[in-house]
């Protein structure tokens, strides 16, 4: 991490939801653009869209995780989530957005994947131990990225909702006793194109598209986003020529959601 560089302050709202990949998708489907966060919350109580969740739950998942995570600043990922849904894309690409779009309103989330677990990963380490997140959290503290030391049962607490979301995910796999498996994951082709329009449409140059720290979540280096997408070709809706240092992108496709339905077939 650069000494230089300010600090990102760490909060625990982890705790509140980890993926919640079935709530978020049930959420999903009954979600319309012009619903506010108020009325939402009301209808999925109402409707009882969350099964046997208490009155308390819902409100809490829809304000404290959907809303933040997904509608806010805007609805962006929310549509994009709910249009890959809608489409023949295979789960595991929905979860791979999902997961970005949770990290980018996260920061520990984020700097934890890519500072701890993806380094373990690329050495070859197998598992990934509760003790490896303490520690985190523990260098965090010391400086300055949490503001106040957290008790035993919040650092348990977080400790568990980002291993229970990196499993959610596919990052990890299963638990013995608290111990979880670093899985051999591979971005998948449609999650790489997604994220590529999705970093062209929020305005990021192609001279810099292919080294957006979001590639990291993944494992992945400039060199190896660049390898990934220049083989895709045009059938997936978008061709990268380079030439030397400069790199640019030519889309056959108007926006994110033409984009998901060419993925789709």
């Amino acid at each position: 991490m650069d000494k230089d560089a300010p600090r990102k302050q760490y909060t625990t709202a982890i705790i509140k939801g980890g993926a919640l990949l079935a709530e978020t998708r049930l959420l999903l489907r009954e979600w319309r653009p012009l619903d506010t966060a108020g009325s939402f919350a009301s209808r999925i109580q109402a409707e009882g869209v969350l099964g046997n969740a208490t009155a308390w739950r819902t409100r809490d998942i829809v304000r404290r995780v959907f809303v933040p995570r997904f509608l806010k600043p805007t609805d962006r990922p929310a549509r994009i989530l709910k249009h890959i849904m809608s489409s023949r894309l295979p789960s595991y690409v929905f979860n791979e957005l999902l997961f970005v779009f949770i990290a980018r309103k996260d920061s520990l989330l984020y700097d934890f994947t890519v500072e701890r677990y993806w380094p373990l990963a690329r050495a070859g380490m197998d598992i990934l131990s509760t003790q490896t997140v303490k520690d985190f959290l523990m260098e965090a503290f010391s400086d300055g990225r949490i503001s106040h030391q957290w008790s035993e049962s919040v650092v348990r607490r977080v400790t568990n909702g980002i291993l229970g979301l990196l499993r959610d995910v596919g990052l990890l796999r299963g638990t013995k006793k608290g111990v979880r498996e670093i899985t051999n994951y591979r971005l998948s082709e449609e999650g790489a194109a997604i994220l590529a329009r999705d970093l062209h449409e929020i305005g990021v140059l192609d001279s810099s598209l292919c080294s957006h720290s979001d590639w990291k979540l993944f494992g992945l280096e400039p060199g190896d986003v660049l390898d990934r997408l220049e083989v895709l070709g045009e059938h997936r809706g978008f061709l990268v020529q380079r030439a030397g240092s400069l790199v640019h992108f030519t889309w056959f496709v108007n926006s994110m959601e033409e984009l998901i339905d060419v993925l789709a077939g």
